[in-house]
């Protein structure tokens, strides 16, 4: 068996172990499920003059300019439509929190109990050892977040009026969970080997996840405001940026993964 497959399968042996872990990750990916879904039953019960807010005035304003057709649809649609988008956004949350809870505790774990040195010790080389860790953290996340959406997409379906599903399921949303969700995660766990080369403990390492929840916060933020709508072209951009960072990051991380750094300062 190949040695990444056999450090994946390590990985995911000892992931299974940690329910804590687990739940570190199903849990916000849940809530970002749900939470959308809530907020569509309450605001019109609680607001029914909501529509009157300047803030959605402005939305529906940006909206109808971006695509003219949502004006002829009810005003209830287009809340729906105008709340699913937003947490289309933040579901990239899940691949970040996740790919970098398992990032750090595999190799921040490993450096607290000293079972990092043993492999070091065998034949497999410290390429094979990083990138056999760096998909057991990026695959689960990228397909906790892939398995989020669709049942994302299932829900508005069920739930949601007809036009909805359609404009939300859209080439931007697509693109999104699609394309820039794996680069997010790589990105996490590319910064979560830099930090855990230097931490003591997964928690510290954990705290860099501000760094890149903060600008997909802002986003949120803007978005919901209406200062401005994401389009292909934004998230196009965005990929590109996030495939340079990458690269980056992760020869950064290989470069500090050294055997002899391992063997002695992490000693």
């Amino acid at each position: 068996m190949s040695p990444v497959l056999v450090i994946l399968k390590k990985e995911w042996t000892d992931l299974r172990r940690h329910h804590l872990l687990m739940l570190s990750m199903v849990v916000p990916a849940l809530v970002f499920l749900v939470l959308p879904f809530v907020l569509t039953i309450l605001i019109p019960l609680l607001d029914p003059s909501g529509w009157n807010d300047r803030d959605v005035r402005r939305v529906i304003e940006l909206l109808g300019r971006a695509e003219p057709e949502l004006k002829r649809l009810d005003p209830l649609v287009v809340l729906h439509i105008y709340i699913f988008r937003q947490f289309v956004l933040m579901l990239l949350l899940v691949p970040i929190l996740g790919a970098l809870s398992i990032a750090t505790y595999s190799i921040v774990g490993e450096k607290q109990n000293r079972t990092l040195e043993p492999l070091l010790a065998t034949p497999i080389t410290t390429t094979e050892l990083l990138l056999g860790k760096s998909l057991a953290a990026a695959l689960p996340a990228t397909l906790l977040v892939w398995l989020t959406f669709g049942l994302y997409v299932l829900g508005i379906r069920v739930l949601s009026p007809p036009e909805v599903l359609p404009r939300v399921a859209n080439p931007v949303g697509l693109s999104l969970i699609f394309l820039t969700g794996p680069l997010v995660a790589v990105l996490s766990l590319g910064l979560g080997v830099i930090v855990s080369s230097r931490a003591k403990d997964p928690r510290t390492a954990q705290q860099i996840g501000v760094v890149l929840i903060l600008p997909i916060m802002a986003l949120f933020i803007m978005q919901m405001r209406g200062f401005f709508l994401l389009n292909v072209q934004w998230v196009l951009a965005s990929a590109v940026a996030l495939l340079a960072l990458d690269v980056i990051v992760l020869k950064i991380g290989a470069r500090l993964f050294e055997r002899e750094t391992i063997l002695t300062r992490w000693a």
